[in-house]
């Protein structure tokens, strides 16, 4: 897992906030945050327990950075993916079931799991960042799928009156049988695992949202 760092930071500090980062986010995951413990994160981060404190003033402080920042990573995936896609495609449908399964690409990877699991068993003490992590998530990505789906709807490849309802649309169907055969987060899937479900959701979009020329 690559975790981003500051820009502004120095080089060294950069490199240690993102080692704190990463250990965080395995150790959280693997223990959940009640058993996880600092002193083990500061250890894999190759740090010490002072300087962990220096940059993260708590537990929950570094507990809700390093999903933050594990979520960022898995949403910066798909929109990469988005952002590729193309809006004069020779086969549609192989297209948006491309599009389709880097939308799941979340229960796909380690860290997007990790993150979908501590979302759902965390979420009584920290609902609210968790909340706001997913809904800035989310946002994003339906803005962007958005903007897609209404350029293939201009070059005529979809029929659509409101593309942000479609972006809805297309990702609760794609999403939705995956974060369950996922267990929402405990197991991590395989393309075969989603190629199935995204095809079938790929197959009730265009029934929908298919040109009619």
């Amino acid at each position: 897992m690559s975790f981003p760092t500051s820009p502004a930071a120095r080089p060294g500090r950069a490199d240690r906030r993102a080692a704190i980062l990463r250990a965080a986010i395995d150790v959280f995951g693997r223990e959940g945050y009640a058993r996880a413990s600092v002193d083990e994160i500061a250890r894999l981060a190759g740090v010490a327990k002072p300087t962990l404190y220096s940059r993260f003033s708590d537990k929950a402080t570094l507990f809700v950075e390093a999903v933050a920042c594990a979520a960022a990573l898995s949403n910066d995936r798909v929109v990469d993916v988005i952002d590729a896609t193309s809006t004069h495609p020779e086969n549609l449908r192989s297209e948006l079931e491309h599009l389709g399964t880097a939308l799941v690409g979340c229960a796909m990877h380690a860290d997007g799991a990790t993150v979908i699991r501590l979302q759902m068993t965390e979420h009584a003490a920290f609902g609210q960042a968790f909340d706001k992590i997913r809904a800035d998530g989310r946002d994003r990505i339906l803005d962007r799928l958005a903007g897609k789906l209404a350029q293939l709807a201009v070059t005529g490849q979809l029929h659509l009156t409101d593309p942000q309802r479609s972006a809805r649309h297309f990702l609760a169907l794609v999403s939705d049988e995956a974060l369950a055969r996922s267990g929402y987060g405990t197991t991590v899937l395989t393309g075969d695992d989603v190629a199935g479900p995204v095809a079938d959701a790929v197959e009730t979009f265009l029934a929908a949202f298919g040109s009619r020329a």
